[in-house]
Parts: structure tokens; C-alpha cells; sequence
């Protein structure tokens, strides 16, 4: 049985052309987890233009899978030429709009931010638990998007930020958000130390979407103010299945002290020692950046020499996709096998 996925427009049509590889090499990531001989091919009827892949046949595993995808828009079965509409196996928590209201300037495409999630978790040891609320971060979260994306694919997020703007703008957002959607709700903050000194806020967020699924099956999304080099002061233990991380697309970057600027690299191998700490075992990471200032193979290698086994041929290879005049975004995976460093 033919599988056709139509992916979700973009008025862009550069940006659409450069995405439809990048959609392929999720999707693959994710069937392999059903089944890892399955191929994604381009498929053309009546002059449009789908992802599709066979199988022998489509139970309940693979209709949950396919509710994962970020960049589907409709998923059918092929029977002749005709497209027979496949119901989606699970729904997404928290409604559809959670990681698309909140507007500014900069903002990543939250389609783009939920196949990041996705990457992460499927390319874990722990990718056949992706329905169960498995625990994911985002380092250096801005204002929250993959932490959305997160809790609306039912998993608890955590994020670490250090702009105070950003996190007020992601407590301000979020509250609303579950007034206005009536989610059952609770918000908590608290001080954080470290060596005696304060290093930053935490406040955790549990909501639900009414009283009952809060008593029993909620969700958390914890954020933290503090600088991501203390990651795992904040985080404490082995914690984390899957990490996330859109990182920032300039040359320069704000260092610990939050005055003076450091080259990113310089910053990601203090950083990945802080991030390895609060991983579990078989955890992965998926990392987003600008392959005009940093290059895949250099973050490989920054994330082999803080002791993460990168992933590399296949899909892995082929997700360079062009954004703008300035950025061509790449990604690299990578997983933590638990040996110290």
C-alpha cells in the first residue's frame, strides 16, 4: 500500500522547494521507528506533488506516527488514482495554536521547531516511547516556541534562557494562553542558587485540559532565567530523553557574564559539557544553526569531542535547507551514549 503525504504550503516558494527535502528526512527518521526499510520517495498525481512511501499495511503504530509529522497538512492512502484520506491516530495536546500565537521578530518557523522535537526524540534509544510524556529541553529557549512544540506532542518541557525579556514574555503568553483556552492550571516560581549565589528563577507551569486529566495525566513546562553554562545546576541528575535546540544564527554571542561576546563555537563546547550532565542514557540531541557561520561538520565535531556520538549518512546528510539570503539552517543529531567525560 501506496502512503501519499501532502505537505503543508509556504508562500515562500524557495523556502517551500528547500523544505521538501528536509520534510523527506523527518518523515524517514520516523517510519524507520515502524520500519527501517522504508524509503520516502516524490510522488506527482495530477501535477501535485506528494512524500510517499509503501507498507503492507497501516495499523494503529503507524496512524500515531503519522500524526507526528510536522510539516504534514494531509496524509491519504493510494488506491488507483484515487486518495482515500487516512484518519490521524493520535491528537495533538493543547490545540493547534499553541506554538503559533505568540508573534515577534526573529520567531523560527514552529514547523520548522516541532520536526526539531521530533529529530530529537526519534533518533533516541527511546524514540518507540515517543506517545509516552518523555521529558525534553531546550537549552536556550527564546521565547518558548520549541517548549510548545513539546507540550503539544504530550511531552513535559523544560527550557533554560537567559534575556529576562524572553522569559517574561513566555510567562505572560502562557498564562493567558490557559485562561483564555479554560486549561486547569497551576504556575509556580521559585529562586535558584548555586555556590551560595543566586543564578536565576525557575518557574514551572502544570496545566491540563480540565480537572480531572490535571489530577491524572498533566503536563509541565518548566523555565528557567539563568545562563545555559549552568544547565546542569539548574537541572540536577540525568533527567532529559531528547534535547532540542534552535542555536543563535549570528557570529557573536552573549557569554556568561552577559557582557562580553564570544565566537559560538567557543560557547557550545563550554555549553555541551553543561548540557551532556542532565541527558539520560541513548538521549539525543538536535541541533539547528546557520551553516554559513557554522558549518555541519564543525558541529559534529564539537559534539564529539564533548563525548556525543554524532549521526551521520542517510537522512542525516540531507538536511542543508536554505531560509534566507544570510542563513542556509543545516542540523545536526547526535546521541548521548551515558559514558562520562
Amino acid at each position: 500500500m501506496t502512503i501519499a503525504v501532502l505537505l503543508w504550503p509556504h508562500a515562500n516558494v524557495r523556502y517551500f522547494e528547500s523544505m521538501k527535502r528536509l520534510a523527506a528526512a523527518e518523515m524517514e527518521i520516523l517510519l524507520h521507528t515502524f520500519d527501517e526499510r522504508i524509503e520516502v520517495r516524490t510522488l506527482e498525481m495530477q501535477g501535485i506533488e506528494f512524500c510517499a512511501f509503501d507498507v503492507a499495511e497501516v495499523d494503529d503504530r503507524l496512524r500515531r506516527l503519522l500524526s507526528r509529522l510536522s510539516c504534514a497538512y494531509a496524509v491519504f492512502a493510494v488506491q488507483g488514482e484515487a486518495l482515500v484520506p487516512l484518519q490521524p491516530g493520535g491528537q495533538l495536546r493543547f490545540g493547534g495554536d499553541l506554538s503559533g500565537v505568540l508573534k515577534y521578530k526573529g520567531k523560527t518557523n514552529e514547523m520548522f521547531t516541532g520536526m526539531l522535537v521530533n529529530l530529537a526524540v526519534f533518533s533516541s534509544e527511546y524514540a518507540k516511547w515517543f506517545d509516552r510524556p518523555l521529558q525534553v529541553l531546550d537549552p536556550m529557549c527564546g521565547r518558548g516556541t520549541t517548549l510548545f512544540e513539546a507540550l503539544r506532542r504530550d511531552y513535559d518541557a523544560s527550557g533554560v534562557e537567559i534575556d529576562k525579556t524572553d522569559v517574561a514574555e513566555v510567562r505572560k503568553f502562557l498564562k493567558k494562553y490557559c485562561e483564555h483556552n479554560r486549561l486547569k492550571h497551576r504556575v509556580e516560581s521559585s529562586s535558584m542558587t548555586a555556590d551560595g549565589k543566586s543564578v536565576g528563577t525557575r518557574t514551572r507551569f502544570t496545566l491540563a485540559e480540565n480537572a480531572e486529566r490535571f489530577r491524572e495525566d498533566p503536563r509541565t513546562l518548566t523555565l528557567t532565567l539563568g545562563d545555559t553554562l549552568l544547565t546542569d545546576r539548574f537541572y540536577k541528575g540525568r533527567t532529559f530523553h531528547a534535547l532540542a535546540c534552535d542555536l543563535p544564527y549570528g557570529v557573536q554571542h552573549e557569554s556568561r557574564d552577559g557582557q562580553s561576546k564570544v565566537a559560538l563555537d567557543k560557547l557550545m563546547a563550554r555549553a555541551l559539557r553543561a548540557w551532556q550532565k542532565v541527558l539520560l542514557p541513548g538521549a539525543a540531541v538536535a541541533l539547528s544553526f546557520n551553516a554559513n557561520t557554522l558549518p555541519l561538520e564543525q558541529a559534529r565535531q564539537m559534539l564529539e569531542r564533548a563525548g556525543f556520538v554524532p549521526l551521520t549518512g542517510g537522512p542525516y546528510d540531507h538536511m542543508a535547507h536554505w531560509v534566507e539570503q544570510a542563513i542556509t539552517r543545516d542540523i545536526a543529531v547526535a546521541r548521548w551514549p551515558g559514558k562520562e567525560s
